[in-house]
């Protein structure tokens, strides 16, 4: 590994004697210094302070020609003699060798060993590609160290991703201590595969399972489709705008939970833990964060474990005015469930795409029957996981522990926390269309008028108040569920705030969404009147400076009615006759009125309201085996009413199923989606991606929507 700088006040930059480059203390942002070297008069200028909170404990040399009192924080003071420079050499070596997390460590010192290879991959550490100028160009485009890390498992080396042996097992405890679990396993394939492990180790055909109706479809594979059990589930709340929220406050009242087992299940009723597993969405995808003791104080004794799917969270432990919510730094007891957590470290986190984390946190059940030992759970991981796993992936969870340990993590979420209630308020100050998804007011006083400190340190800034019109969920508690600070949600025009109807005239979030595309910035989804960008520690105040000023400048088209052509280009050219002579207030106004006419906002929540779910007539696992047995057809979904449903069926994102395999189609769910094929044929160029659907053109030349069917 290449060697790491020295940081040095700008006067001693030249006097420092280290092979070693010296770069100044103004120069670095101490990510790439191995140790930092201050004067009396540093020392006394908030650099000490400064380095502590990185939280990347770097030695820290005082250069002084005098004797001095050595300050806190300081490891040692030099003076300029032969002994002292090899101290610095040392203590640098030392933070080097002492940097890195267990696995990526051992993989850095494999790779540069340069082996000879006569095993799999194929590739040959990149040389088969050079082989081919496309496969040059292959190469040279990822760079060499990715090639040389893609390597087998032949060597035992690196210890073994599927027993968790060697480095392997040692970077997955690194991980477990820093996210405060008892075991952590390393998963490849995302949390879908990390949701399927779970619900397979722990669930079998005719266990009862307390389902979160606004699951990802992953759940419904692993737990229902794969495992076979028997779902009971939990109504879930959507606003006008179409954002995703949280489970109604009654749904966890014992008495309730039990009335819905005697209508599935009334041989289980009265057991006194009903449930072998509740899946629970921790965070939904548009930020609604549950109370994760409220949830275990409520339903815990209930359920031998809970599965908190923690797909779109995951640094909540981080951030000290979200701890509440999460489930790993609770105590428990052995009358609580015992826990386990999904986190889809590549999305907010830092990890590649596919990367996730299974954390098991069950010590305080150990030895009761319910208990699921590591071996279990391992035989499900295995039954999911690649004999061939891609070590970079690994790696990188591995480094992604290590960033988040000790002060650094809470460093870089606290960051990040403050950057996004800058930006609320910049779009505040510079927008008048869209609208950040936050309280207005708080005690009497506009929430953009409190110090951004202020405003980062206490979650009622952030919470959820029931009955408030601001965000239109019903059925919340108090202190049930609050906005996460790290989804930055804005509204588009189109619904009334104030009553949860729809306005004259709309502003639908796909063509702001389109429009950003256009412009070379990419949201992470949009539905009806809403639109989510994801912050990370990664984002900057340039990156999210430029985001509002685009967002302002499309509030500018709105007001002049630009020519759609100039506005949208690529939409424009592709359907050049559909939008001949368009303005943008005129695509506008269609799209609004066709979500008007089907009253799409109130399908949208009736899917995910008990009174309107889908009929249940089969077990999940019974339709999927029909459906691959072939004994389907295949039917518009039109003329769906009253069938039943082969395969689930959503649009994507979010990825939540609206009719689930053994369900009949008919009511909101066929509704909706009919209204979904009205825009595909009114509106080229905005369709949405669907699936478990199929859109086919028939001889008329219109898209209509299919769907599998039991026969």
């Amino acid at each position: 590994m290449k060697s790491m700088n020295i940081a040095a006040s700008s006067e001693l930059v030249s006097r420092l004697s280290s092979h070693r480059r010296v770069v100044a203390l103004g120069d670095t942002d101490f990510t790439d210094v191995a140790a930092v070297v201050i004067t009396a008069a540093d020392s006394r200028s908030g650099i000490l302070a400064l380095l502590k909170r990185t939280g990347f404990h770097l030695p820290v040399f005082l250069y002084s020609e005098h004797a001095v009192e050595l300050p806190a924080g300081v490891t040692a003071v030099i003076n300029g003699n032969e002994q002292q420079w090899l101290e610095l050499e040392s203590a640098a070596c030392q933070y080097e060798e002492n940097l890195l997390p267990p696995f990526y460590d051992t993989l850095t010192q494999y790779v540069e060993m340069g082996n000879s290879t006569f095993a799999c991959p194929g590739h040959q550490h990149g040389a088969f590609f050079k082989k081919h100028p496309a496969g040059r160009h292959f190469y040279d485009f990822f760079g060499e160290n990715v090639f040389r890390a893609d390597m087998c498992n032949a060597d035992v080396k690196l210890g073994d991703l599927l027993i968790h042996e060697g480095s392997a097992k040692d970077a997955q405890k690194f991980a477990a201590k820093v996210f405060h679990a008892d075991k952590t396993y390393f998963v490849l394939n995302g949390t879908s595969a990390a949701n399927k492990v779970v619900t397979n180790a722990l669930l079998t055909r005719g266990d009862l399972v307390l389902f979160d109706r606004n699951n990802h479809k992953s759940n419904h594979h692993g737990a229902l489709i794969q495992a076979g059990a028997t779902p009971v589930y939990l109504e879930a709340s959507r606003n006008p705008f179409g954002f995703i929220g949280g489970i109604d406050a009654h749904c966890f009242n014992e008495e309730y939970l039990r009335q819905q087992i005697r209508d599935v299940a009334p041989e289980k009723a009265e057991l006194p833990r009903p449930f072998r597993l509740a899946i629970i969405q921790l965070g939904t995808y548009d930020g609604t964060v549950y109370n994760a003791r409220q949830v275990i104080d409520t339903v815990g004794h209930l359920c031998d474990y809970i599965l908190f799917d923690s797909a779109w969270v995951g640094y909540e432990q981080f951030i000290p005015m979200m701890a509440d919510s999460s489930p790993l730094l609770l105590e428990l007891n052995e009358n609580d469930p015992g826990i386990f957590v999904t986190q889809s470290v590549h999305k907010q986190q830092a990890g590649f795409s596919q990367t996730s984390q299974i954390h098991k946190k069950d010590n305080h059940i150990r030895g009761q029957a319910r208990f699921c030992p590591h071996k279990r759970l391992n035989n499900a991981f295995m039954l999911h996981a690649s004999t061939s796993p891609f070590y970079p992936l690994f790696a990188a969870l591995d480094v992604n522990a290590k960033i988040h340990e000790g002060e650094s993590g809470r460093r870089l979420w606290a960051e990040c926390v403050e950057l996004g209630i800058e930006s609320r308020k910049a779009i505040l100050a510079r927008c008048k269309l869209f609208r950040p998804f936050i309280p207005p007011v708080v005690d009497g006083k506009l929430w953009q008028d409190y110090p951004t400190s202020v405003l980062a340190s206490d979650r009622r800034f952030f919470s959820f108040e029931p009955g408030a019109k601001w965000h239109g969920f019903e059925g919340y508690a108090a202190d049930q569920y609050f906005v996460d600070p790290c989804k930055l949600l804005l509204t588009t025009p189109g619904i009334n705030a104030e009553t949860g109807e729809y306005s004259d005239f709309g502003v639908p979030a796909t063509i702001l969404a389109h429009y950003l595309r256009e412009n070379g910035i990419v949201p992470e989804k949009c539905d009806l009147n809403s639109i989510l960008f994801l912050l990370t520690p990664a984002e900057s105040h340039e990156k999210l400076a430029q985001l509002v000023a685009m967002l302002a400048q499309f509030e500018q088209h709105i007001e002049d009615d630009s020519p759609l052509a100039e506005v949208l280009p690529s939409v424009y050219n592709k359907y050049p006759v559909r939008y001949r002579d368009y303005t943008l207030r005129q695509l506008c106004q269609e799209m609004h009125d066709l979500y008007v006419s089907f009253d799409v906002k109130d399908l949208q929540k009736a899917m995910f309201r008990q009174q309107s779910f889908p009929s249940v007539v089969m077990n999940p696992q019974d339709a999927h085996s029909a459906y691959i047995r072939g004994e389907v057809e295949l039917v518009r979904i039109r003329d769906a009413e009253g069938r039943i449903a082969a395969e689930g069926a959503l649009p994507y994102p979010p990825g939540v199923l609206c009719v689930v395999p053994g369900e009949v189609w008919g009511g909101a769910v066929q509704r909706y989606f009919l209204a979904l094929e009205e825009g595909v044929n009114l509106l080229p160029g905005f369709s949405p991606e669907l699936q478990g659907v199929y859109s086919e053109t028939d001889a008329d030349g219109m898209k209509r929507l299919y769907g599998y069917v039991l026969k």
